[in-house]
């Protein structure tokens, strides 16, 4: 053959059966792969081994010896080209028979050591039954097809990746059809007249904390008398979750009049002043209710809170230096975080978002003192936004963004917020949210011109539906955002992100987990050795977790964050 003709052979076999390959069922796959390994080898023995009489044998040991013969004798070119056709579909086939689940370079290497051995074995049987020349030349040709058909894996792989990236996520029906019924929900309207699939519905309804809303829409359709074992057992739910929301949100407001009644100012953010746009605001379920102190009265209002029944787990010697203490009451719905900072003040890529909340003139709106509209909307956005960057949003935190801009929105200076969202790298995340609010969820309010973009926020609402509130969803997610944080950090400095960071991160970043690092930081180390075990715990404990679905989900992340203008395209 000629040799050219061999190259274009070997270059179509490669390209060619990648593809096949990835578009095969994995049994159909491997049993196609198997057989044809196994036509592969009885050709190479056949044509080696079996096809030849006893004759004269000789032994050419010398590296290279054929490739130094060539320059006189160009045939020889040729026929070392040869070899390594011969062996090079044995290494395309065998690699592709071995389980996917181990690492491509892993079989890559298998399937080399392979092809070596079964070489080597010929030439010795070659010399020993005087079938041939043994040639050290003939062992590296072959192994070096076995390599390169081996390598069809890397092509798959890039195949594979390029198939991931998430600038070509889509809606799934199930999503789609959600969304139908949450703007329904939120906004009025028609629902589907398509065929539902209730349990998948309520499963993301339950998972974006929006199950209550939802299902005051639905329950008195006629999908509710076909599906009645569902609803009821739905209904059970809603009613636990909505009581608990109301006992919830009287308590909290008790709570609040006796901290204003003790002298004290703290400003109430999201939860409360949101539950109130919505049709039914109990329904609007939260986990907590946030409160923003002024540094002055921190320590009053811990006491205060101390006096009222309220505990924390937070010591006493780290209060100086929180930006946020948790607390909780024996018996009782209420979960308070206590904010010196909106933003942590620690975490390189959030603390610059504090800045926009420094010297707040508090309003109060229905007995509660708050931030005025314009800041409480840029809170809104930044708050959604900086957990967009940790590990993910859910569908709820794009309705209290479009419901706030909605009410307010004579109060909002739209120009200064899209300024202020620019300067933070939040103005696409911003605008992809409001287009959510107005287009998905039918929220209607103006927007300025400035606002108005082609942004393709599919991927992002994929994103939110995929992860739950607040990315909550998996172990995976959320390990995930070790790696995310450090990109963003490393956009903002102009530093490289590594893995290596996620795996041992800086000191600071651990402290809150662990705090006696605050003490002694020459244990870090140990923090380390603590953190893996902790991952690995739950990995163990059948979490849905594995380090390599994190880096994977961190990297597709990461690549929305570039889609969004939050990390630089060039990073």
């Amino acid at each position: 053959m000629n040799p050219w003709t061999v190259c274009l052979l070997m270059l179509l076999a490669f390209a060619g059966w990648t593809v096949l390959c990835n578009c095969l069922r994995a049994k159909v796959r491997i049993a196609v792969n198997v057989i044809l390994f196994c036509v592969s080898a009885a050709i190479i023995l056949h044509a080696t081994l079996l096809s030849r009489t006893p004759g004269t044998y000789a032994a050419v040991l010398t590296p290279f010896a054929a490739l130094a013969a060539a320059r006189q004798q160009p045939e020889l070119y040729r026929e070392m080209l040869m070899n390594v056709f011969l062996f090079f579909p044995l290494g395309l086939t065998m690699s592709n028979a071995l389980p996917r689940k181990w690492h491509r370079w892993l079989r890559i290497s298998l399937t080399t050591l392979t092809g070596c051995i079964l070489s080597a074995g010929i030439e010795y049987a070659q010399y020993r039954f005087a079938l041939g020349m043994a040639e050290t030349d003939d062992v590296i040709c072959n192994t070096l097809g076995t390599f390169v058909g081996a390598t069809s894996l890397l092509l798959a792989h890039a195949m594979e990746k390029h198939k991931e990236r998430p600038t070509t996520m889509t809606l799934t029906a199930t999503e789609t059809q959600f969304l139908h019924i949450a703007k329904t929900a939120v906004s009025g309207g028609e629902l589907p007249t398509e065929a539902v699939d209730w349990p998948a519905i309520f499963t993301l309804a339950n998972q974006q904390k929006l199950l209550p809303i939802l299902f005051e829409t639905v329950r008195k359709t006629p999908a509710a008398g076909e599906n009645a074992p569902l609803f009821a057992a739905i209904k059970r739910q809603v009613i636990g979750q909505v009581l608990n929301q109301t006992v919830r949100s009287a308590e909290f407001t008790d709570l609040y009049r006796r901290l204003r009644a003790a002298g004290l100012h703290p400003v109430v953010v999201k939860g409360q002043l949101c539950s109130r746009l919505y049709p039914l605001r109990d329904h609007r379920i939260s986990a907590d209710d946030d409160l923003f102190i002024p540094e002055g009265e921190f320590f009053a209002c811990h006491e205060a809170l101390l006096a009222n029944g309220l505990t924390t787990d937070t010591p006493a010697d780290e209060l100086s230096a929180a930006d946020e203490v948790s607390y909780t009451k024996k018996d009782s719905p209420l979960y308070i975080e206590l904010h010196r900072h909106l933003f942590d003040s620690a975490e390189d890529a959030h603390d610059e978002l504090n800045h926009f909340f420094v010297d707040i003139a508090p309003v109060e709106v229905d007995g509660f003192l708050t931030m005025p509209p314009h800041e409480h909307l840029l809170y809104l956005i930044l708050h959604a936004y900086k957990h967009f960057v940790y590990s993910g949003i859910g569908l709820r935190q794009f309705c209290d963004i479009g419901l706030w801009a909605q009410a307010y929105h004579d109060q909002i200076d739209w120009q200064r917020l899209h300024d202020q969202c620019a300067s933070v790298h939040a103005a696409t995340f911003a605008a992809a949210a409001f287009r959510i609010a107005r287009t998905y969820l039918d929220i209607d309010f103006d927007l300025p011109g400035l606002w108005d973009g082609d942004v393709d926020v599919e991927p992002l609402l994929h994103d939110a539906l995929c992860g739950g509130v607040y990315g909550s969803n998996s172990y995976t997610r959320l390990h995930s955002s070790t790696v995310t944080l450090n990109a963003v950090k490393a956009s903002r400095t102009g530093e490289k992100s590594s893995v290596l960071r996620t795996v041992f991160p800086k000191r600071a970043y651990l402290e809150r987990r662990y705090p006696y690092l605050k003490k002694r930081p020459y244990l870090l180390p140990v923090a380390w050795v603590q953190r893996i075990a902790h991952y690995a715990g739950e990995k163990q404990s059948g979490a849905d977790n594995s380090a390599s679905g994190s880096i994977k989900l961190a990297k597709e992340r990461i690549e929305l964050m570039k889609l969004y203008g939050i990390i630089d395209e060039k990073k």
